[in-house]
């Protein structure tokens, strides 16, 4: 299937369709981008530029993007040190199932590997209403560590 689709890391001029693909995802899961779209164009050009947001996009047919890895660094004592977090990851429905996925997790396990991380950590959506998601990160050796919370509206 590699031949349906191109990989490759993301520069400033992709930030369009990192947006888009981003706004996908929040569609899909039915959450709500907290910007503007020229705002968040405006973070996302920023963010990509400074190195610390990472992106891999998937190029298919007609260079039409249809998939999305995001990344950045972490670090903490119960890592033994700094880790990868995956930030976005999207697939169009058109291309699950097709090995896309596992290509863009392989392509960010990669990275990790020549940044010197120790893990990689994600928050997949719901398990029991995105059962597929939640064992397609299982399948690929991801083990369930807790649960996340957020506190938000710290500069308001």
């Amino acid at each position: 299937m590699e031949s349906m689709f191109k990989i490759r890391k993301a520069t400033v001029k992709d930030a369009e369709a990192v947006l888009r693909l981003t706004k996908e995802l929040f569609y899909d899961l039915s959450h709500q981008m907290n910007v503007n779209d020229r705002q968040a164009l405006l973070f996302c050009r920023k963010i990509i530029k400074s190195g610390k947001y990472i992106v891999f996009l998937s190029i298919g047919p007609q260079d039409y993007e249809n998939g999305i890895i995001t990344l950045s660094e972490g670090i903490s004592i119960y890592a033994g040190g700094r880790f990868g977090v995956i930030r976005e990851f999207y697939i169009m429905p058109e291309m699950r199932s097709k090995g896309l996925g596992r290509a863009l997790l392989e392509k960010a396990k990669k990275f990790g590997r020549r940044k010197g991380w120790r893990r990689i950590e994600a928050t997949p959506p719901d398990k029991m209403r995105w059962r597929r998601a939640y064992k397609f990160y299982v399948r690929e050796g991801f083990r369930e560590i807790g649960t996340k919370v957020k506190f938000e509206n710290l500069i308001e």
